[in-house]
């Protein structure tokens, strides 16, 4: 998995690359357009456009009875039967190609939450780290390094009971720095970014834990023999916001790509 999320977030860092220094809501907007117009192409290729193009005229035929027969109950009843079968058949005409994008979609999701869901941190703000320690590890032998740049506001808090050290740390400068924990010879890295630009970040990393690894591509999982289960750091939410309307980056990721769908599915001849 460490190697799909690798080349999978390398092309996704070539695609954004021209807006890093952006105003985030640009490279949405970009993705978003890019996006929508691949769905058209990949649902009228896996598609039974035909077939799609009668059901919703089956439809619209019903809709159009009722206005015929308004005063028959019984033609009525018998219409607005008709038109939830028209509708579960063009919903069984739509589930081949939604199976098709159901995997790109994720990936898409994955690498533009990794980039919007939260921010990095900025000079002057801190945050928490925290490890999970697998059983045998004894919590006071476990050491973290901070590179220069970076500064201990508190001593570490450990609570054994949970195998759980945390500590609180202030960015002085910006960079992207690799904090070192160490414990008898063994070595586990994790990455903190102080900048800004819009890069992908890895809120966890973990080791036998397919989801974190999943959403988190950023950066490679915890080895089976290191001693960490679990790593983990604050970043602030990244806020989104859109004609001065503040909006969860998901919610105008599916409203972009939606209207840029729908915008050129005449154009590419799609029936959707």
């Amino acid at each position: 998995m460490d190697i799909i999320n690798a080349v999978l977030t390398a092309f996704f860092n070539l695609i954004f690359m021209p807006f890093k220094h952006l105003d985030p809501v640009w490279p949405m907007l970009a993705i978003s357009f890019v996006t929508g117009i691949l769905m058209l192409f990949v649902f009228k290729a896996t598609s039974d456009q035909k077939g799609i193009k009668r059901a919703k005229n089956l439809v619209k035929g019903h809709f159009l009875a009722i206005r015929l027969y308004k005063d028959d109950i019984s033609l009525m009843f018998d219409t607005m039967k008709n038109i939830l079968l028209s509708n579960l058949l063009y919903m069984k005409q739509s589930l081949r190609p939604m199976l098709f994008l159901l995997i790109p979609m994720g990936i898409v999701l994955i690498q533009i939450g990794a980039r919007y869901e939260h921010r990095p941190l900025r000079i002057g703000e801190s945050t928490v780290l925290s490890l999970k320690l697998n059983d045998d590890v004894q919590l006071d032998q476990v050491r973290l390094d901070l590179p220069e740049g970076l500064s201990l506001e508190i001593p570490p808090v450990r609570v054994d009971a949970k195998k759980e050290i945390s500590w609180r740390i202030k960015a002085n400068v910006s960079g992207v720095f690799t904090l070192a924990f160490k414990y008898h010879g063994q070595v586990v890295d994790k990455q903190l970014a102080v900048i800004d630009e819009l890069v992908p970040l890895s809120a966890e990393i973990a080791g036998n834990n397919l989801g974190v690894t999943v959403m988190n591509p950023n950066e490679h999982s915890l080895t089976e023999a290191s001693f960490v289960s679990l790593v983990s750091v604050v970043y602030p939410a990244r806020e989104f916001e859109f004609l001065g309307m503040e909006t969860h980056w998901l919610v105008a990721f599916f409203v972009f790509s939606m209207v840029a769908a729908f915008s050129f599915k005449g154009v590419l001849g799609v029936e959707v």
